[in-house]
């Protein structure tokens, strides 16, 4: 959700809920669901790593899938005009930036990576994560 003042409560808190200008806000319009549907497209010359770019500013979605097949595999990406955020969703790696900086990475793990830097990602066998940014 954006960044926003304009809140309209409708339940679930002690606060003033504005039930009736909830509901004159709400649009019962359908639409097919393939007009929601975010395509991906490649983010680096593999196809190891997918965006997925809304219609919104506020932020796009890079998933890296790393199979490791043949032990190893490693997937590189260019620094964002923005901050990032990532998630790993399976397996095990290394993230690596600058000439030595290198942290091990595992499932369940959150790390953050700074406007402009490049990263390089490796696997231990297979590798899911998750790379939310915005570009400012």
């Amino acid at each position: 959700m954006a960044t926003s003042d304009n809140v309209i409560r409708a339940g679930l808190t002690p606060k003033l809920r504005d039930v009736p200008n909830q509901v004159s806000g709400l649009t019962y319009s359908a639409s097919p669901p393939s007009k929601h549907v975010v395509m991906a497209q490649t983010f680096t010359s593999s196809t190891s790593s997918l965006l997925y770019d809304p219609p919104i500013p506020e932020f796009s979605v890079i998933q890296v899938v790393l199979s490791g097949q043949d032990g190893k595999s490693r997937e590189s990406h260019r620094g964002v005009d923005g901050p990032s955020l990532v998630i790993v969703t399976d397996g095990n790696g290394v993230v690596s930036w600058g000439i030595d900086s290198k942290l091990s990475i595992g499932r369940g793990e959150v790390f953050f990576v700074g406007a402009g830097v490049s990263v390089e990602v490796e696997s231990e066998g297979s590798l899911t994560l998750y790379r939310a940014f915005v570009e400012v």
